[in-house]
């Protein structure tokens, strides 16, 4: 297997109107990996993406897909690359089986291998049963599978896609996630947009956090839930939880956030300062009742809070 990356932006730039400017940003993606690209609604993500398609061209920067420059080889690009938009849109007196039909045409596709690949990306899809429904008729999920579908015709070994899972009912969700696994399991490439860190957890093997135009962090999610900051923290259940002496426990050495929600009190401590022995002496001291206290598992957004902390400092 090639060590290059499948996907590589250096330092790309975008420039607009007043002043606004997203980047630099770098990130890596390499064959057969799913990395998800993070961060809140405006951080840039679907900017990066339209870059890595040739939709819009960076003010700075180099971006290649599979080698290739997105704007000057796009059409070449397009026949390795699959591709969905955030919210996509279909002509609504359309059948789900005509937009693929359609895609499939410009892909390349005709005769029985043209109608073969429909099938198997409506199956895949889970749209086997609405394709010759009008796209009007559709739900928000079902436009989200028919737009991956899209994405999918072709068996293109690359798979760019901004937002799949937005706006989309549980159900839909979780159906798209299982595509994705198996999506994994074929050794597929694939770079997504969320700003749902959960769903990145579950599907991806690597993750590029990308805050205010810039990404904070890329790294392998397994490393990034091990320790990022060496921050460790703890749950307290608590007796009579109006006595807690809050203001004490901030000042406890390493403590990074207290959050007290009913009888529950969460204590984060950072830069590697294990503080759970002088907490649970405090909180016995006070008369707050410790019924017990726990380790709690550090999730992405842990991680991506604990960055956007580390970057302000800095």
């Amino acid at each position: 297997m090639s060590s290059e990356p499948v996907i590589k932006v250096r330092d790309l730039v975008k420039r607009y109107g007043g002043g606004v400017t997203i980047g630099p940003i770098s990130i890596e993606t390499m064959r057969g990996e799913i990395l998800g690209l993070v961060g809140p609604n405006g951080s840039g993500k679907t900017t990066t993406i339209r870059c890595l398609v040739g939709l819009q061209r960076p003010s700075e920067g180099e971006v290649r897909v599979a080698g290739l420059d997105p704007l000057r080889d796009r059409k070449r690009l397009m026949r390795l690359v699959g591709y969905s938009q955030e919210l996509p849109t279909f002509p609504p007196f359309q059948s789900g089986r005509d937009i693929i039909e359609i895609t499939g045409r410009l892909r390349g596709l005709d005769g029985p291998e043209l109608r073969k690949e429909v099938e198997r990306v409506l199956d895949l899809s889970g749209l086997v049963g609405h394709a010759d429904r009008k796209v009007g008729s559709y739900s928000k999920g079902m436009v989200q599978r028919l737009s991956l579908a899209q994405a999918l015709i072709g068996d293109p070994e690359i798979l760019i896609l901004d937002e799949p899972m937005l706006g989309v009912d549980p159900a839909a969700r979780i159906h798209i996630r299982e595509i994705f696994l198996e999506l994994k399991k074929a050794k597929k490439t694939i770079l997504f947009s969320t700003h749902e860190l959960y769903e990145v957890e579950k599907i991806s093997d690597s993750v590029a956090m990308i805050y205010k135009g810039k990404i904070i962090v890329q790294d392998s999610v397994k490393n990034l839930l091990g320790g990022v900051g060496d921050t460790i923290r703890v749950e307290a259940e608590l007796q009579r939880p109006q006595l807690v002496p809050l203001e004490q426990i901030r000042l406890l050495q390493g403590v990074a956030r207290v959050e007290l929600d009913g009888t529950r009190l969460v204590v984060e401590f950072a830069g590697g300062t294990d503080g759970r022995a002088e907490l649970a002496e405090l909180i016995v001291r006070s008369g707050a009742g410790l019924l017990g206290m726990t380790p709690l598992n550090k999730t992405l957004e842990d991680v991506f809070m604990e960055m956007v902390r580390i970057g302000s400092r800095g």
